[in-house]
């Protein structure tokens, strides 16, 4: 007869019977709850505990044991939250998208609008090309400005709509100057001249204008560098660029 031993039997049995007491504690768990309502009272309880990732599930099992209940509604909105506070921002957004789409004339309808637009702002990354998530924000504050004047969230969109615009010009500007210190000038020029026509009035700008004029010089399109170097102390008296541009200045003959 072949023989075990007890080691080799806990090896063989622990993971199993872990697994098997998992699974068995969902299933009592799940079906502790008759109601909606008390199953949507658990996902709160678990949210002001900030234990976001079971109030999320709580909220989605009211959606699917429960689709008729009057509670489906909320839970639609606060699985949403659940996500946004747990910084799931890419799904949120989703969540927030479709009690949008479900509940268009819902009180709530703008505290979604704003907290999918939220939701973009917290994925914006300054040092990526792809600025997808700065203009879905834009476009998602200025929704709400636009469609819930009068919403307690009008004016933080307002708020968050003009620091959305900050980042995008902060990335253009970044761009610019990773093209100058490659090299690349004649992108450096397009990318800065883009920059102080969009963005005409962040007061970073005093940094582009001297990197373009840089660039002219550069590019030995002296002109438009002597132009450009007023332009920066004219604007900007007060710049760290500006003993710079008076020394490219007096060699350039002013």
């Amino acid at each position: 007869m072949m023989k075990f031993s007890s080691n080799a039997f806990t090896r063989i049995t622990l993971p199993n019977l872990l697994v098997l007491t998992i699974i068995s504690c969902a299933t009592a768990q799940k079906d502790k709850y008759d109601s909606a309502r008390d199953l949507f009272r658990a996902g709160e309880k678990l949210q002001k505990q900030k234990n976001y990732i079971r109030a999320k599930n709580k909220y989605q099992q009211v959606l699917e044991d429960f689709p008729d209940s009057k509670e489906r509604i909320l839970a639609q909105l606060l699985m949403a939250d659940s996500l946004y506070k747990g910084k799931e921002y890419e799904e949120a957004k989703v969540n927030y998208q479709k009690f949008i789409e479900l509940y268009p004339v819902h009180p709530q309808v703008d505290r979604a609008h704003f907290y999918r637009a939220m939701s973009d702002f917290r994925l914006i990354d300054l040092a990526a090309r792809d600025q997808t998530s700065t203009r879905s924000a834009i476009e998602g504050f200025r929704e709400i400005i636009e469609r819930f004047p009068n919403s307690p969230y009008s004016k933080a969109a307002e708020k968050k709509k003009k620091e959305s615009v900050r980042k995008l010009a902060e990335n253009t500007l970044i761009i610019g100057r990773f093209y100058y210190r490659n090299r690349s000038y004649l992108s450096a020029i397009n990318r800065l001249n883009g920059l102080l026509k969009t963005y005409p009035n962040e007061d970073f700008n005093d940094e582009a204008i001297f990197l373009l004029a840089e660039s002219y010089l550069k590019e030995q399109s002296y002109d438009k560098a002597r132009s450009s170097y007023r332009l920066l102390l004219k604007r900007f008296p007060r710049s760290l660029f500006r003993e710079k541009a008076l020394k490219k200045l007096r060699k350039l003959g002013r």
